[in-house]
This record gives C-alpha cells, structure tokens and sequence, in this order.
C-alpha cells in the first residue's frame, strides 16, 4: 500500500523533482548510517578509555600518573631521601663521641690504640656516615614503598604498610639482642684467651668494624619473620610447609649462627641460634594467623 501511493507520487511529480526526492531519501538514509557508526565506535572508545583507566597505576588520589611523572616521582624521592641521609649524618656528627664510647662499652676495660694520626678522625667519620644511614634507613624505605605504591594492589598495600612499621623494629631488636646478649661474652672470651701470656692492645679501627658488621648482621638477620611472610603472600611457602621443615630450619640456624658470630665458643652461636629458632617459630604464627 505504502510503495503504492509512493509510486503515484512519483508519477504525479516531475523528473527533476522526482529525482531530487529521491536524492534527499538516500541523503537521510546515509546520515542516519553515519551517526549510527559514530555512536558505536564512541562506545567503543569509552569502554576502552575506561578500561585503560582502572588498569593504569594511580597516585594517592586516583589521579593516572604517566611516565614523566613516575620518572619526576622517583627524582624526589631521591632527593628527599639524600636530605635524609645528610640529616641523619649531621645527627651522628654531632653524637659521634657518644656513639664510639657505646660501641666501646662491651669491650670492658680493653685498651685501644690507633697506629696513625688519623685513623681516630676515619673511624669517626665511619661510625657517624653507618649511623647516619641506619637513621635514615626508615624514611629511605617509606620513599621506597611510596614510589612502588601506584603498581600495587590494595591487598599488596596492606602488607606494604605491616613492613614498613615492623622493619625498623625488628631491626634495632637484633641490634639491642647482639649488643647486650651476644656482644659481652664474646669480647670477653677474645680479651681473656692471651692472659697472663700476651697484653691485648685492641686496634680501634679494627674494633668498630668487627662490632659495626656483627650489629649489622643481626640486625638483618631478625628479618627472618618479615622474609617468611611475604614469601607466604607469594604463595610460595604456608604454615604447613614451615612445621614440616622445622628440622632443615634449625640446621640452618646453627650454621646462619656459626657463620655469623666470630666467637669461637659454643656460648655466642647457641645464643645466636635459639633467637634464629626463635624467630622462626614467630614467623610461622605470623604466617598461621596473616598469611596466605
């Protein structure tokens, strides 16, 4: 019926304006084709721009951070983390008296001599540069989470933050345990092997040193239970495979202990294994309660 009183409109019409009506009709047609086309490649766009946006790493504020600006990102943390270490060795500069008479406390009423005018200003210098990276070391590793923190997850931030408090505590708990558990008896045993035989002049250069690295040591070493349980959000390790190990563990803890305790006697490695032992029987709660 339509195509009908089409048909007679056309014969009713002239050719030109028959032929222009007909112009128009495709015109509209090819309109309504296009506009159809750039409503699905705007969905299209949309839907892809969006996608790339939840994908793409994001600052504190949702805000999707380019390359630039992880590159300007990481220049300030450098900055602001070489402010730290400037700070926290200006700290050990003005304390580096205090600092070597507490190093020198375990040793007793050992006598120490330098063999140089200026070994005494180089392991002053020494001691103050390590305990101004050791003071600085919490602010360096918050600028170092706060840098990787965009790429993360928010179940990977969550551990990110249990680290960042713990680490540092962990860490000065070894120290303090070496130093007034470990530190003493091993001195003593080293200065009263020769008496009565040979007098014991210690050299402070060498003192510090072998006192600064056995801190340090333990320092590390008590971040066994922070080690275990990001290898557990891995998957890598769980609970149950740590208490069927248990044996393996305590093997390793003793040779851990004997590598790091110079102290020849059994006193300082079997004090230095049950704190590894010890350590790792808390990881496995950790992991038991926390982890994966």
């Amino acid at each position: 019926m339509t195509s009908d009183l089409h048909q007679e409109n056309l014969e009713q019409q002239s050719p030109v304006e028959a032929v222009s009506t007909e112009a128009q009709n495709t015109a509209l047609v090819a309109e309504s084709i296009r506009d159809d086309e750039g409503s699905a490649l705007s969905l299209m766009s949309d839907s892809v721009d969006s996608g790339d946006t939840d994908t793409a790493p994001k600052d504190g504020e949702g805000h999707v951070m380019s390359v630039i600006e992880h590159l300007e990102e990481l220049r300030m943390g450098i900055i602001r983390s070489f402010f730290a270490v400037l700070i926290g060795v200006s700290i050990a500069l003005y304390f580096g008296k205090d600092i070597l008479r507490i190093l020198k406390a375990p040793a007793g009423n050992i006598p120490f001599q330098a063999l140089s005018l200026e070994e005494p200003i180089i392991v002053y210098l020494k001691v103050s540069f390590y305990t101004g990276l050791v003071i600085a070391a919490p602010f360096i590793l918050n600028e170092l989470c706060r840098f990787i923190a965009p790429g993360l997850t928010k179940t990977e931030k969550k551990v990110v933050l249990p680290i960042v408090i713990c680490s540092p505590l962990l860490f000065f708990t070894g120290v303090a345990f070496a130093y007034f558990c470990v530190l003493p008896g091993m001195l003593h045993f080293f200065a009263s092997f020769g008496e009565g035989v040979i007098q014991v002049h210690q050299r402070l250069d060498f003192y510090v040193s072998l006192v600064s690295s056995f801190l340090l040591y333990m320092g590390l070493c008590f971040q066994l239970p922070l080690v275990i349980c990001a290898l557990s959000f891995t998957g890598l390790v769980t609970s149950t495979h740590l208490l069927k190990f248990w044996r393996y563990a305590i093997f390793g803890a003793g040779i851990l202990a004997a590598v790091v305790t110079p102290d020849p006697t059994a006193f300082s490695m079997l004090v230095t294994m049950a704190a590894l032992v010890a350590l790792y029987g808390l990881s496995i709660i950790l992991v038991k309660f926390f982890g994966k």
